[in-house]
């Protein structure tokens, strides 16, 4: 995983997964603009951080949402056209572990708590809520960092927001 994020981060070239993904989209919607399209790819990254986040363990699950969180800002940088900088790449590995590393707090305390979840109704409740619980928590991490890449890529960069 660190490898990947290295290089992703130090090379000037987006990895090839992002490539595709970006290709794959412009097929499937040719009639949309760069930023519908930018959501599209942040609905999809999402979707699939939180089936992973429900059913994964907790190092399987931080591998993975770091390294899918990252492909979501550069794909949504390819998207917009505009050349990503070696800074811009290395603030999204770092901006992209960090969500991660906090979306798998927050799956560890949704997790605590619905094992709190009465099991003598069902001894699958606490189970089934933790899942969901964690699937809700990574996926509205992977929405995050996608609206925060769509407004710094799509809205202009360097210009502070506060």
């Amino acid at each position: 995983m660190y490898e990947a994020l290295a290089a992703a981060a130090l090379g000037g070239n987006d990895p090839d997964r992002v490539v595709e993904a970006v290709l794959r989209a412009r097929e499937r919607y040719p009639d949309l603009s760069r930023e519908e399209l930018a959501d599209k790819l942040t609905a999809r990254a999402a979707l699939a951080c939180a089936a992973v986040g429900a059913v994964a363990s907790a190092s399987i699950d931080l591998s993975y949402q770091t390294l899918s969180l990252h492909r979501l800002v550069l794909s949504i940088a390819r998207v917009s056209g505009r050349p990503v900088t070696a800074l811009e790449r290395v603030a999204a590995v770092a901006g992209s572990l960090l969500v991660a590393a906090a979306g798998e707090g927050a799956r560890r305390v949704a997790a605590r708590a619905a094992r709190r979840l009465p099991a003598d109704r069902s001894p699958l409740l606490p189970a089934l809520g933790s899942a969901a619980a964690a699937g809700a928590v990574h996926y509205g991490a992977a929405r995050l960092i996608g609206y925060a890449a769509r407004r710094f890529f799509f809205e202009g960069r360097g210009r502070r927001r506060w």
